[in-house]
């Protein structure tokens, strides 16, 4: 087997080229935010379609999300915002309504359709009217698949309208005030 060196497909956006036309306040206001955890903007559609999703059957449902990360130095260091903008549902899984386990098919979906400078930034799950927290098996699914800086997870309890965010490898999470849903398309691709 011949060695090709290929672009790596992972890679951040300068926060100068995301943040083109805000004020130097909101600038200030996301940078001191995500000084301790990453900030999340998601897209309001995205979400109203994940809830959708994870409403349509009382089995712990989920999937990936898909998106970019706009960070002021690199990916492991600087991480300033994760942006979600798609999602990929898991069409392959075994589920109850206490456990889910999600199918190898989710990842090939997700990279075959996922738009150019994006990437999985994270994964996304039901707990349905068990509340919105990430279980042991949560914890180790997000260590194994989802352990870099950046990688975010999402439960939501779509029965008692509760979700949770978390990031990096130990599961940390991430204060409500760091997640934010904006109507429209964000600037960045």
């Amino acid at each position: 087997m011949k060695w090709n060196n290929v672009k790596a497909d992972i890679f951040s956006v300068g926060l100068a080229e995301f943040s083109r036309g805000w004020s130097s306040f909101d600038l200030v206001r996301l940078i001191s935010s995500s000084k301790d955890c990453p900030v999340v903007i998601m897209e309001s559609r995205v979400r109203e379609d994940i809830l959708l999703h994870l409403s349509s059957e009382r089995v712990e449902l989920g999937g990936l999300l898909i998106g970019s990360v706009v960070s002021s130095l690199d990916l492991e260091r600087g991480v300033t915002i994760v942006k979600v903008s798609s999602f990929m549902d898991s069409k392959v899984f075994n589920s109850t309504s206490v456990s889910l386990s999600m199918g190898a098919e989710v990842w090939q979906r997700a990279n075959a359709n996922r738009e150019p400078n994006s990437f999985v930034v994270g994964w996304y799950h039901s707990h349905p009217d068990l509340g919105a927290f990430f279980s042991g098996t949560d914890r180790k699914t997000q260590r194994d698949f989802f352990n870099t800086k950046y990688s975010v997870g999402l439960v939501i309890d779509p029965i008692r309208n509760e979700e949770r965010w978390f990031f990096g490898e130990d599961s940390v999470e991430i204060a409500q005030e760091n997640v934010l849903v904006v109507s429209g398309v964000l600037p960045l691709s």
